[in-house]
């Protein structure tokens, strides 16, 4: 009885040994790190300042230039121009951009007549960052 409880107990052991051996899982690959875009951050370029700008002829050209970091999936610009007097819509446009410097061009400025310029620039993948900015202009 001895010899064959021994046999029994080398058996388990070898029938044990043959098995798989067990190999660790590995570690599932963590997400990507969430993009965090910086605060948007942009300048009029000639700088409107706190007084009216005046334009020369019925259009006027300016640039849009990001300072902060342009988010991965670009930029919404909207532009309003509106007559300061009654807050009728001269015009209204958007530009969808992967760039920090946009050319900006609006127009059919009547003489003598004062507008509200609002240029509003948000992220295309998140609209709670934006920002805004207002200047008056007038033509000549």
């Amino acid at each position: 009885m001895r010899k064959s409880f021994m046999m029994f107990i080398v058996a388990g052991v070898l029938l044990s040994s043959c098995g798989k051996s067990k190999t660790p899982t590995p570690n599932p690959p963590s997400p990507p790190p969430v993009e965090k875009e910086e605060n948007i951050v942009f300048a009029i370029d000639p700088d409107p300042g706190t007084t009216t700008v005046t334009a020369l002829s019925g259009t006027h050209s300016f640039k849009v230039n990001l300072s902060s970091k342009l988010p991965s999936s670009g930029i919404s610009i909207d532009i309003t121009t509106k007559k300061e007097s009654d807050g009728s819509v001269l015009e209204s446009k958007n530009i969808k951009s992967t760039v920090a410097a946009n050319d900006v061009t609006i127009g059919t400025l009547a003489s003598g007549v004062l507008y509200n310029v609002t240029v509003a620039v948000a992220s295309q993948k998140t609209s709670t960052n934006n920002a805004s900015k207002t200047f008056k202009i007038a033509r000549k």
